[in-house]
């Protein structure tokens, strides 16, 4: 992967097993100014790893000796895309007209948004190929856009 500036390192003890090292991460960032919400397995990167906005921190087990965790704050270029979500038109009682995103989508752009990512939701829908949709702005890492993007290519 791209080399990232490394704003800060540590290490965490060899007692800490897989199950339990997305919540150290999280427990240690937001303890050392660094707030995360999630983190998880990036098979991408090798590594468990929780985003936010502008960083990441990155586990990677060392070698069994000396054993443990090899932790990094690894400052990143977000990349923002602009990705088009289908929506259903729905009359309302006074007569207007709205444009609702799937309930589904919506809970996971709620999950995304606590690995990290930044998403905003035009209010005015478009037309595309003949369908409604609107405009899903996501910001934050480039393995989490893409992940998001392919989840809202696959609602389709």
């Amino acid at each position: 992967m791209e080399n990232n500036k490394i704003i800060a390192q540590t290490d965490f003890a060899s007692l800490i097993h897989n199950a339990e090292i997305c919540g150290e991460i999280v427990k240690w960032g937001n303890a050392n100014n660094y707030p995360l919400q999630k983190a998880k397995l990036i098979t991408k990167l090798d590594a468990y790893v929780g985003f936010a906005p502008e960083y990441m921190i990155v586990a990677r087990r060392k070698p069994p000796v000396p054993g443990g965790w090899s932790v990094t704050v690894e400052k990143y270029e977000p990349e923002t895309r602009v990705i088009p979500v289908n929506v259903k038109t729905v009359k309302e009682q006074d007569g207007s007209t709205s444009y609702a995103i799937n309930k589904f989508v919506i809970k996971m752009m709620e999950e995304y948004r606590k690995e990290g990512l930044t998403i905003t939701v035009s209010e005015n829908p478009s037309e595309i190929y003949g369908s409604m949709t609107r405009e899903i702005t996501a910001t934050g890492h480039p393995i989490l856009v893409e992940s998001f993007e392919e989840f809202i290519d696959n609602m389709r």
